[in-house]
């Protein structure tokens, strides 16, 4: 078991059994409540960060952005979501143009925790693409939306300050911090932030600590996505067709259906990915980072090939039939060009 204690001078002593590095009385002291001052400046950028679908389903540490922004984040939204998620940023356009400064600001923080990180770079792009009547609704809503992300990321840091104190079992304590944020946004952009900044500023226990707790994070939001949709993640940030391939063959050989996904449910994975590229970029005209739709539907192409290769040698060619006619939808959206 994991275990942090707290000395009570105030700086942290591990027991040898722990993975999380202490820090020292005078790096504490300069943690100064995880740089507060720095939250307002940061909380616009999260808008166009998305945290890359890391944010969700990272594996452990924070790795540079990969090739498509928009397909991997969409392949993390595309996991099944409660119905009142459906529209919901639509909803909250709309309203923008009916409701008041205030009772707009309201509907945000009650609603907050369902937005995706998809739903914030829809926002930003209609909002840099936005040229008619609707860019003044546009900006109201992006204000009200980083209010909200700077309210929760000043509490975050707080919550992050608490936990590097923390005694007891590190692993639960980080669960209880987790399960107490309506979006794990804010917190996971707090500790982007200050990872950043004590690897720059040369702080490596802090940097460590602060890694540690965002790798177990991840690894707690992780468990909420569908197995399908996890390895269709990893399967789109891998370049290399050969290296795809034996990720699959790995996968499909575990043998427990528990810990596979199974070819019908990767299968369904891709096609809801599909559908969301489609109105994605139906609804702002393209994606962040210069991504075209070709190229997205491409590069899902090349991963449904991919699985295809492997589920034929795995199962056989019945299945691998089965798997191709699911992905009816796939082939419609290349053909339109």
């Amino acid at each position: 078991t994991k275990r942090l204690h707290a000395r009570r001078d105030g700086s942290q002593q591990l027991a040898r059994s722990t993975h999380l590095p202490s820090m020292g009385s005078a790096q504490a002291e300069r943690r100064s409540r995880l740089n507060n001052s720095a939250l307002t400046a940061f909380g616009s950028a999260v808008l166009t960060l998305i945290l890359a679908p890391e944010a969700f389903v990272a594996r452990s540490l924070p790795r540079p952005f990969l090739r498509s922004h928009t397909v991997r984040t969409l392949a993390v939204a595309s996991a099944p979501a409660p119905a009142f998620g459906a529209g919901l940023l639509e909803e909250l356009v709309r309203l923008s143009g009916t409701l008041s400064s205030d009772e707009l600001a309201k509907k945000v923080d009650a609603v907050f925790g369902q937005l995706t990180p998809e739903d914030l770079n829809t926002l930003q792009v209609r909002l840099t693409a936005a040229v008619d009547d609707t860019k003044p609704q546009l900006q109201a809503l992006t204000g009200c939306i980083q209010a909200c992300m700077e309210k929760r990321m000043e509490q975050a840091a707080r919550d992050i300050d608490s936990l590097l104190m923390s005694s007891g079992d590190i692993d639960a304590n980080i669960r209880d911090c987790l399960e107490r944020q309506d979006s794990p946004l804010p917190m996971l952009a707090v500790l982007q932030m200050n990872i950043g900044k004590a690897k720059r500023d040369g702080l490596l226990k802090q940097e460590q600590a602060l890694t540690f707790i965002f790798s177990k994070m991840n690894a707690e939001l992780e468990e909420k996505v569908p197995l399908a949709n996890r390895v269709l993640t990893r399967l789109l940030s891998i370049e290399g067709r050969s290296a795809r391939r034996d990720l699959l063959r790995g996968h499909f050989s575990q043998g427990e259906t528990g810990k596979m996904a199974q070819p019908d449910s990767l299968a369904g994975a891709i096609v809801q990915l599909v559908a969301d590229v489609e109105r994605q970029y139906s609804s702002t005209g393209g994606g962040l980072g210069g991504e075209t739709r070709e190229g997205t539907l491409e590069l899902i192409r090349g991963v449904a090939l991919d699985a295809g290769v492997v589920i034929g040698e795995v199962y056989g060619d019945e299945e691998q039939s089965s798997f191709t006619e699911q992905l009816q939808p796939l082939f419609e959206a290349l053909s339109k060009g």
